[in-house]
């Protein structure tokens, strides 16, 4: 298994996740999210709104995966997560840095 599905997996079962560009944004602008994660077939005018409200707040992170793959582990198709316990952020930040890069 990705060690990214396996780190957000662990992030779901806990009760840390937030998806959906809304709820994301909530928690964004709360203070709540350490890190937010983008699929890779986002369209970019949503990948520029949420840059915008997480710009000197959290950091965001494009993946490659896809929409339907993080619905396999989150129930739902969405393409906007938020993490918001510090440490699963750690794991699935490190988890993305072995293979990809920062937004």
């Amino acid at each position: 298994m990705n060690k990214l599905l396996f780190g957000l997996s662990l992030t779901k079962k806990s009760g840390k996740l937030t998806y959906g560009f809304d709820s994301v944004k909530t928690s964004v602008i709360k203070g709540e999210a350490y890190l937010v994660l983008l699929t890779s077939d986002l369209s970019e005018k949503t990948v520029k709104r949420v840059k915008y409200f997480c710009e000197n707040i959290t950091d965001v992170y494009k993946t490659s995966l896809t929409q339907f793959e993080i619905s396999q582990v989150v129930g739902r198709l969405t393409g906007v997560l938020a993490i918001t316990d510090e440490n699963l952020a750690i794991l699935c930040r490190n988890a993305i840095k072995e293979t990809e890069g920062e937004l």
